[in-house]
């Protein structure tokens, strides 16, 4: 992984995903990114509703110019902080920021939450976004709940420590 800059949480505008809907050129980007269900082509109305950015928590990654570097989402789903629409700008890609937002998203979810494990969604057609979160520590794991919805999704869950402190035990850092 190349160094990355600092880069900020901050939450999302309606300036933001007016820029977010430029990340997106195709149908298939479109719907890695916002799941089978998502409209495209879109208009400002319709991704504004797809994308629900009003009525989840969402968020993204500013750089210390303000440049817009990612965006992600989180809610409470089956009492996990789960994780949703996560994407890094096209120009932004393979420098460790998707990694930066799952970090600062479970940060800032747990906590709001109040919960201890995340999960997320991923299409099993695409295998970059599964690397990067198996790599984090994310494992598959069975949905428990019934859903047609779910053909070519797979449901991966890890525990919060687990991305926030990786191997390292969380009281040895505060002794530090």
């Amino acid at each position: 992984m190349m160094e990355t800059q600092r880069l900020t949480l901050a939450p999302c505008t309606e300036q933001h995903i007016a820029e977010l809907m430029g990340w997106f050129l195709s149908a298939t980007e479109c719907r890695q990114w916002g799941g089978p269900p998502f409209r495209y082509p879109f208009d400002t109305r319709s991704f504004a509703e797809d994308s629900q950015w009003s009525n989840h928590p969402s968020f993204v990654l500013l750089d210390a110019g303000g440049a817009m570097q990612a965006f992600g989402q989180y809610y409470n789903r089956l009492d996990h902080c789960h994780l949703s629409r996560l994407v890094v700008a096209p120009s932004a890609r393979r420098r460790g920021v998707g990694e930066q937002l799952i970090r600062n998203l479970v940060a800032h979810g747990c906590d709001a939450l109040k919960v201890e494990r995340i999960s997320l969604f991923v299409l099993q057609s695409n295998p970059a976004a599964r690397a990067l979160y198996e790599k984090m520590g994310f494992r598959l794991a069975d949905y428990p709940e019934p859903g047609d919805w779910l053909a070519g999704c797979d449901y991966l869950t890890v525990p919060a420590r687990k991305i926030l402190y990786g191997n390292r035990h969380p009281t040895r850092e505060l002794e530090r």
